[in-house]
């Protein structure tokens, strides 16, 4: 009913200076108390990488991450007596790591302006607060797509790490029991993460070995040690599904979707590093002589693929 629908006080000035508003004609009309549409998406990446905050307050722009080989020594044998007559004893070998340097990027960053008029012509709905709403999205949108391409460069046919699926287009079981088989060969322990996008999801909820969230947990409650829900389980992996496009292009047009196994993150053991120098920071301050307030977000931080092989790709599924 429309009794149930509360709107601002009449709009006569909206602070046309503040918005673009194109075509979009609120003046002199009633503004409604919230905005419509304009939904976040599903941000789910950041769940495969090891984040770190050495750099936070610390001296420099880069970090060196060392990393060994898997057998690193090799064990071998010597009987007594050769170790009597040997000259030099034991033998001796040495650790010969190899390092990954994640350097920090540019700043990151969004910033917006509400004038002193709109607030008082149009105190509702809360700009402020959409304002900076919208401005932490759009940052951590940006964020969480940087991640999924550094985990996508980070799988390539070279590397071993890339699988096409079973059937072009399609999203099957045995595509991620593969996956998880590679992985596990690489001394990964499970469960491993699968990352989707919306459309293969279809393709899981409609085998029957899938498990939605619901029967196991509090559905739309990220579970410990993750940054968003997980949607379900999946072939012994946990399920992200996204609205992000996870696609490749071949530069003509044409685009092949992919999916993406990866091991869970751990101290010792992750696919790729979020390293920050400046976590996700806010700030606000007047202009007086414009009668305006200013809102910024902004962010540094660097992200490096360490382990290769913690990644799988399933390509054209």
């Amino acid at each position: 009913m429309i009794n149930d629908i509360e709107f601002a006080e009449t709009v006569t000035s909206l602070g046309k200076y503040d918005m673009d508003l194109g075509d979009c004609d609120l003046v002199p009309y009633l503004v409604y108390r919230e905005y419509m549409c304009g939904l976040p998406y599903t941000l789910v990446f950041r769940n495969a990488v090891l984040e770190l905050s050495d750099l936070v307050g610390k001296s420099g722009d880069s970090i060196c991450i060392a990393t060994l080989d898997r057998e690193e020594f090799t064990a071998v044998t010597i009987s007594e007596t050769a170790l009597d007559e040997h000259a030099t004893g034991l033998t001796k070998t040495r650790l010969s790591p190899d390092s990954v340097s994640v350097s920090i990027g540019d700043i990151l960053y969004v910033a917006s302006k509400i004038t002193d008029v709109l607030q008082e012509d149009s105190p509702t709905p809360n700009w402020v607060r959409i304002t900076l709403k919208k401005m932490a999205e759009a940052v951590w949108l940006y964020i969480d797509r940087d991640i999924r391409d550094v985990l996508r460069a980070g799988a390539t046919v070279v590397a071993g790490n890339v699988n096409a699926a079973t059937t072009a287009g399609v999203l099957s079981y045995d595509d991620v029991v593969d996956a998880v088989a590679h992985l596990k060969l690489q001394g990964h322990k499970p469960p491993m993460l699968l990352f989707i996008n919306y459309s293969q999801e279809a393709d899981l909820v409609k085998d029957t070995r899938f498990t939605d969230t619901a029967r196991y947990s509090k559905s739309g409650v990220p579970l410990e040690g993750f940054n968003t829900p997980e949607r379900g389980r999946f072939a012994s992996c946990i399920v992200f599904a996204t609205d992000i496009l996870m696609v490749d292009d071949d530069g003509i047009g044409a685009t092949t979707p992919y999916a993406l196994v990866v091991a869970p993150p751990k101290a010792n053991s992750a696919a790729a590093v979020l390293a920050w120098k400046r976590q996700p920071k806010s700030e606000t301050w007047r202009d007086e002589q414009w009668q305006r307030s200013v809102f910024s977000l902004s962010a540094r931080y660097g992200l490096a693929v360490i382990c290769p092989d913690a990644i799988k790709l399933v390509s054209d599924c």
